[in-house]
């Protein structure tokens, strides 16, 4: 396995270094603030830029549930970015660290958050028809993760995207778009077992591809049509996922694996956004008992009221964990109200929503509202 995983990463390489060169480098030191505070020389350029979101979350629970309905004021995410390149243009870095991190259980059983590496990775990017990406970033599936979550247009993403992406992983990608960038590629390996994880401890891989089609140009993956767009600007494709799990991982004498498919849509134009994924996955169980299949949806519709200004949005996302088991399914319904100050870079967010879980015994239904206020500079 581990043989298969090299040879497709040396292949990458290849790819590469027999591109053509990109563009020149500048002759004059340069700095100044572009969507962050930027410092350029002949061989080196640093970008530095920060994402900060500040929420409010009131939950709303069953009148039969143990739990009490309460609110809470939090800070989802407070990122600092690094980009840029180093000797040359085309070798391309990025690096983005969350001060508030992940959810961690400490050693005396409370629950706190931890600093957490997000993305550090380079680009080998001589050519846009064939870029390599080596290091930690988000494998190639899910439309909405691969959207940063700065630039939702809800809060925060759905139920659904939460379940079928695998988000960020360690790997090597390679990667692609025509000149005119209306076709794009992405297939990637990676050790499948997240992010920031000190040991590969499992002997498989996680393999995945994705492609799609922007008929209009490049569709930039952001949420909610911002720009208003004069002309429809809209993307269509189709993503793969398949991970080994190995023996030494679950304790079995069988070596199991578990697929994903994807196919989404979206479209922006003038004041309109649509959003349109699904997606299907099955997994392998040892001792011979049956596949779990599973699968997913995700609507999602915006509309500025007040072009660039004032927009009303839409979603009703969906999962069933297991298709032959019917108190195994999820539904979110939500509305949300946005004002956007600078685009995305400064906005407010509100939404409210309702989340209902069948679980045999254990149904219940949750409302949320949310409210964030997010800066970006």
């Amino acid at each position: 396995m581990r043989f298969r995983r090299g040879a497709l990463f040396l292949g990458m390489l290849l790819a590469a270094v027999t591109s053509i060169p990109a563009q020149q480098q500048p002759e004059e030191n340069q700095w100044g603030y572009d969507k962050g505070f930027f410092f350029r020389t002949s061989n080196f350029e640093l970008k530095i830029s920060t994402r900060t979101q500040f929420r409010y979350t009131y939950n709303m629970f069953d009148a039969d549930s143990a739990n009490d309905d309460y609110g809470n004021f939090f800070i989802p995410r407070a990122r600092l970015r690094l980009d840029g390149y180093a000797w040359f243009p085309w070798l391309r870095y990025k690096v983005q660290y969350d001060f508030v991190g992940a959810v961690e259980v400490g050693p005396a059983g409370n629950i706190r958050r931890e600093p957490d590496l997000r993305d550090f990775y380079f680009d080998l990017a001589r050519n846009p028809r064939a870029v390599v990406r080596l290091g930690q970033f988000k494998a190639p599936f899910g439309q909405q993760e691969l959207t940063s979550s700065g630039d939702q247009e809800f809060v925060d993403r759905s139920i659904t995207s939460e379940l079928f992406a695998p988000s960020r992983q360690e790997g090597a990608m390679l990667w692609g778009t025509t000149f005119e960038k209306k076709f794009g590629y992405d297939v990637g390996v990676f050790n499948g077992n997240g992010r920031n994880v000190i040991q590969d401890n499992n002997t498989g891989s996680m393999y995945v591809a994705r492609v799609h089609w922007d008929p209009n140009g490049e569709f930039k993956l952001s949420e909610a049509a911002v720009d208003n767009p004069d002309k429809p600007n809209w993307t269509i494709g189709l993503a793969y996922l398949y991970t080994e799990i190995q023996p030494d991982t679950l304790k079995t004498t069988e070596s199991l694996g578990s697929q994903s498919a994807e196919g989404f849509f979206s479209l922006k134009y003038k004041r309109l956004f649509v959003l349109a994924d699904y997606y299907l996955r099955q997994t392998e169980r040892a001792g011979g008992a049956p596949d779990v299949d599973s699968d997913g949806y995700i609507g999602q519709v915006g509309f500025f009221v007040v072009p660039r200004r004032h927009e009303i949005a839409l979603r009703y996302a969906g999962l069933n964990r297991d298709q032959d088991a019917a108190d195994q399914q999820e539904t979110e319904r939500r509305i949300g109200y946005s004002f956007y100050f600078r685009k995305h870079d400064l906005k407010w967010q509100t939404d409210y929503g309702r989340v209902k879980v069948d679980a045999s015994a254990t149904d219940s239904t949750t409302d949320f509202f949310r409210s964030q206020l997010q800066i970006i500079f």
